[in-house]
């Protein structure tokens, strides 16, 4: 999954390390525990991106659902440093 920092945030700061973004996913169908991710901020042009890879673990379901947890944290607006945290559910199907 790739989140584009301008999907995320409407704002005009342009600070290179302005957020920070760490996350993990689990089964919700199955816990099968947490699988950690590890995001890499990508700075090309005028737009900036986080992107993490990952590999979805095996489970005897034919059909799974996950939560992607995500905790974004504005480290130049938020003197506080109070981060956001939302998730996503998405599928998955073994084929």
């Amino acid at each position: 999954m790739e989140f584009k920092k301008d999907h995320l945030f409407n704002d005009n700061i342009r600070s290179e390390n302005s957020y920070s973004v760490v996350g993990y996913m689990e089964g919700k169908t199955m816990f099968m525990g947490k699988i950690p991710l590890f995001f890499n901020k990508e700075v090309k042009k005028n737009s900036a991106y986080f992107l993490a890879q990952t590999m979805l673990g095996s489970c005897s379901e034919d059909k799974m659902i996950w939560r992607l947890w995500l905790t974004i944290e504005n480290k130049v607006a938020s003197k506080s440093k109070v981060p956001t945290t939302f998730f996503i559910d998405f599928h998955s199907t073994r084929f």
